[in-house]
């Protein structure tokens, strides 16, 4: 394949990813965390049904002893990641959401250090402390105290440890199922999931905010947001990203995820109107460049977190 082409490929889902950030920040002024993590399951989960009985010839079907696999993958993935980013996002600005998902290439290591035993080098430690503190100086930015609160960071830091939990968990799998039937399962199981949460707590105010919709004409922007969320970010994008990762390999096509805050940053900026300080520039460029010595010397040569970015 023309190489031009595969970096199209592999940039294309960089930039979907980092648009939604900017969706949360339009579609929860109309609905709550829940109802838009729902609705994007169902119809991801529809889509990679679709997807997967008609364009993928590989294993589909789970074993039955993979199911607790699947179910703790859930739990970590798109559960915990998912109510992390969604609530935190009230309380941060995209920017900001984006640069501590960033963080989660960088703590995978530790984790899987002390649980999978695999070795640090010293690109990889200087790597966490850089972009540490590349997050620590954008925060601390007194002219951008309106872009975050400590609540925000703490629910994005359980998104975070959520999706490192996903990472360290999908080993269990990955040998016997493509990494689009591992994530179709994963919808599946995850609107299963959040079904009793959105009854119980965003039912009855998502039944009068869809209704309210229908008669102020908002209801087109809750809908395309969704559906953009929801096909560009956990359909689209993987389909895209499969070739690069194949021909470029997960080590080289995961140095793209730094790629993330900064589109964000700039759509931000664009889109919603977000501030873009010389602090935040510094600190943004601290944390990119801290991510990719973190993944220098190959140590992510396996294909565990070919899926980790799916649901960014």
């Amino acid at each position: 394949m023309n190489k031009i082409i595969v970096y199209i490929f592999v940039v294309l889902p960089m930039l979907f990813w980092s648009l939604t950030f900017v969706w949360y920040k339009i579609i929860l002024e109309y609905i709550g965390p829940i109802s838009v993590i729902f609705f994007r399951l169902v119809f991801a989960a529809g889509l990679l049904i679709i997807v997967t009985k008609f364009f993928f010839k590989e294993k589909d079907k789970l074993v039955y002893k993979d199911y607790k696999y699947i179910f703790i993958l859930t739990l970590f993935e798109p559960f915990l990641y998912f109510l992390g980013e969604s609530y935190g996002m009230e309380y941060v600005s995209p920017t900001i959401a984006a640069v501590m998902i960033s963080m989660i290439p960088v703590l995978t290591p530790i984790f899987a250090y002390k649980i999978l035993n695999e070795r640090l080098n010293a690109f990889n430690f200087i790597g966490l402390i850089l972009s540490f503190s590349g997050v620590v100086l954008i925060i601390i930015n007194p002219g951008s105290a309106s872009d975050f609160t400590f609540k925000g960071i703490a629910l994005l830091m359980v998104a975070v440890l959520g999706a490192v939990g996903y990472g360290i968990t999908v080993k269990k799998l990955l040998s016997d199922y493509s990494s689009i039937t591992i994530v179709k399962y994963q919808c599946i199981f995850g609107t299963f999931l959040f079904l009793p949460l959105f009854f119980l707590l965003e039912y009855n105010e998502t039944t009068i905010s869809l209704s309210n919709a229908i008669s102020d004409g908002t209801l087109f922007t809750i809908v395309s947001t969704v559906i953009y969320m929801s096909f560009f970010a956990s359909v689209m994008s993987f389909v895209l990203i499969i070739k690069p990762i194949r021909e470029l390999g997960i080590s080289k096509t995961n140095v793209f995820t730094n790629l993330i805050p900064v589109f964000t940053a700039v759509l931000s900026y664009f889109m919603i109107g977000e501030t873009f300080d010389t602090k935040k520039i510094v600190g943004i460029l601290i944390v990119i460049t801290g991510i990719l010595l973190s993944q220098m010397k190959g140590l992510f040569k396996k294909k565990t977190f070919q899926i980790m970015s799916l649901f960014r």
